[in-house]
């Protein structure tokens, strides 16, 4: 960065020499030579800091921008799988929660597995699953009458995440 401030040094001594020179040797107003001289060595000193700025910025990344651009890199799970993972932290908070959030997913998971295995909708398949997986994911289901009351433990969820994984053809 130094040699970048240094590098106007003599052209600023010159235009030094030529003002004073001016203004003793030539019948010039002074006040005039001065207002010139305040004006180029400004527009010299704004050069330089500009040239100053344009050094530095390319020495290389800020280390925010390149924690930013590390993020995306390293981030190589699917946005939908991060968003189901959100949805079941928070679903297995209350009933509420797992029925407005997580049970959609698990509704059109068993529908579409449903369909693969049997070739049947989710309305008509009451006697191809569990009675405990059927409660949970029937059409008419209600939403609960408590919405801040436990959800279904983690255990369950896996059970009848399970039990929907093992509707292959």
């Amino acid at each position: 960065m130094r040699p970048v401030l240094l590098r106007r040094a003599p052209l600023a001594a010159f235009l030094t020499l030529v003002a004073l020179v001016l203004g003793f040797a030539a019948p010039i107003d002074r006040e005039l030579l001065v207002r010139i001289y305040a004006l180029v060595i400004g527009a010299l000193a704004l050069a330089t800091l500009s040239a100053a700025t344009s050094f530095a910025a390319r020495g290389g990344k800020s280390p925010f921008v390149a924690a930013m651009r590390g993020s995306r890199v390293g981030n190589t799970r699917p946005e939908a799988l991060e968003r189901l993972e959100r949805q079941v932290a928070i679903a297995l908070e209350n009933a509420g929660d797992f029925h407005f959030r997580l049970r959609p997913s698990l509704v059109e998971a068993a529908d579409a597995a449903l369909w693969r295995a049997h070739g049947v909708q989710l309305e008509d398949a009451e006697q191809l699953v569990s009675p405990e997986l059927w409660s949970l994911i029937r059409p008419d289901l209600p939403p609960p009458e408590d919405r801040r009351g436990p959800g279904p433990s983690p255990a369950r969820v896996e059970a009848h995440l399970d039990e929907i994984e093992r509707m292959r053809p």
